[in-house]
């Protein structure tokens, strides 16, 4: 039988809880007896300050009968688990129980920190081949002074590879300057980076010295490089080029060193295809390059990533966090992370500050998935529109025939290898999704 131990000085309680419980549930009042058990608490007639006591290591449900929000709070805030008003409701009390039940099953199959490796000196978290991969790229291209532009999706984490790259380079200790070029308006963006000479404009009170001068020596960093209005990319286009520009109302060319290093998650080459994105920039800001990959392509770092994150924000949880369930584990590691690093790194700040035991568990994860960062849909069609255009330029030019298939085929096996492996190879369920039927799709399989 599943004890409940019910801590109380009113005869009444025993009665009334007892009758609700579900089989194989039973009250017992010997605070002895508590191991392996669940604990009610009557605030009504127990001092509040006793959940402190019990509920880091039980599962404590504090019950009352008043109805203002304060006495809630204040059990909450002591550590406990839930609270219950009174008259009980027979539904609630039993979805409760089998919730505890299944959550100190799952508490109990867990992964602890102590059995993890420790925390990396280095930066970037992972083991797999693709991120090492990226890692010994990075190492090499922080030795040489040249441009670098970085790709990869929304949230891979490209500003930090940008720091990592300063950091490494002989210009460590210099300044690092970023410019956010989707975050500035086009009206400011030009002011900012360059800066400007006293009355080049309206409230142009002092003169003011730019971005690019500010980082005179070190690094700049240009993100989300593709938002960078087209007005802007030539002037840009220069300074690279000579390491020189004009303030704004400024008469005097002023000249500085800083090595240039931008990051996008657009697709350039298409943008300099459909005339968005001005080619020779794009040459001078991709003289080298390195790609960061989406976390569902290096899943086999999860779980590093997941132990970095909870050492690092441990300290925001309201108990004292000693790891997490291997349910947990699981059900990050069946999600596509459109968010990638950045939307990984929230969920663990997310469920830590939701914690209720020492682990971090599924019930933390309730609310997880419902939402999305992933790009809206209107700019990945753009994208593919782009990509499928240019395809089509190069096979007319060339003089080819059968350009319709052509690109099917070009478009399918992508598709349907990522739907399958979506689907762990389930081609019925991969059918559903793609709203073909499952005959075609072997067709086209082969």
């Amino acid at each position: 039988m599943e004890k409940i131990v019910l801590l109380t000085k009113e005869a009444s309680l025993r009665t009334e809880l007892s009758v609700l419980l579900p089989k194989g549930f039973g009250l017992v009042t010997d605070l002895s007896s508590r191991e392996g058990s669940f604990i009610f608490l009557d605030l009504d007639s127990i001092k509040n300050s006793v959940i402190k006591e019990l509920s880091d290591d039980n599962f404590v449900v504090a019950v009352t009968k008043r109805r203002w929000t304060e006495p809630a709070m204040e059990a909450v805030t002591s550590g406990a688990y839930e609270v219950l008003h009174r008259p009980f409701d027979r539904e609630i009390v039993r979805r409760l129980l089998l919730e505890l039940s299944a959550l100190r099953d799952e508490t109990n199959d867990h992964i602890t920190l102590a059995g993890l490796p420790p925390i990396p000196t280095c930066v970037i978290v992972g083991r797999s081949a693709i991120i090492m991969d990226v890692c010994k790229k990075l190492a090499r291209l922080s030795q040489v002074d040249t441009p670098v532009l970085i790709t990869g999706e929304t949230g891979t984490g490209k500003e930090l590879i940008a720091e990592t790259i300063a950091q490494l380079s002989s210009r460590f200790g210099k300044p690092f300057a970023i410019v956010n070029c989707a975050a500035l308006p086009e009206n400011l963006l030009e002011s900012e980076l360059f800066g400007y000479e006293k009355g080049a404009f309206t409230g142009a009170a002092a003169a003011k010295e730019g971005i690019l001068k500010i980082a005179d020596g070190g690094c700049v960093f240009f993100d989300e490089v593709g938002e960078l209005p087209f007005s802007l990319q030539g002037k840009l286009l220069r300074f690279i080029q000579a390491q020189t520009f004009y303030p704004l109302g400024g008469t005097r060319e002023v000249h500085v060193d800083v090595r240039v290093l931008s990051a996008t998650n657009r697709d350039l080459l298409g943008m300099v295809r459909a005339g968005k994105f001005r080619e020779d920039l794009y040459h001078r800001l991709k003289v080298t390059s390195i790609h960061i990959p989406p976390l569902r392509q290096r899943m086999k770092d999860l779980l590093p990533l997941v132990s970095f994150f909870v050492r690092k924000y441990k300290h925001t949880a309201p108990r004292q966090i000693k790891g997490f369930s291997k349910a947990f584990m699981k059900k990050l590691a069946d999600y596509d992370w459109p968010g990638n690093i950045r939307e990984l790194e929230n969920t663990i700040r997310s469920a830590l500050a939701l914690s209720k035991t020492h682990f971090l568990t599924t019930h933390e994860l309730k609310e997880f998935g419902l939402t999305t960062s992933a790009p809206p849909q209107t700019e990945i069609a753009q994208s593919i529109a782009s990509a499928i255009i240019a395809y089509v330029r190069d096979a007319i030019v060339k003089n080819e025939s059968n350009i319709y298939d052509k690109v099917h085929q070009e478009i399918d096996k992508p598709l349907f290898s990522y739907v399958l492996s979506h689907t762990r190879e389930n081609q019925s369920e991969a059918a559903r999704l793609l709203g073909i039927n499952r005959l075609t799709l072997r067709k086209k399989i082969g």
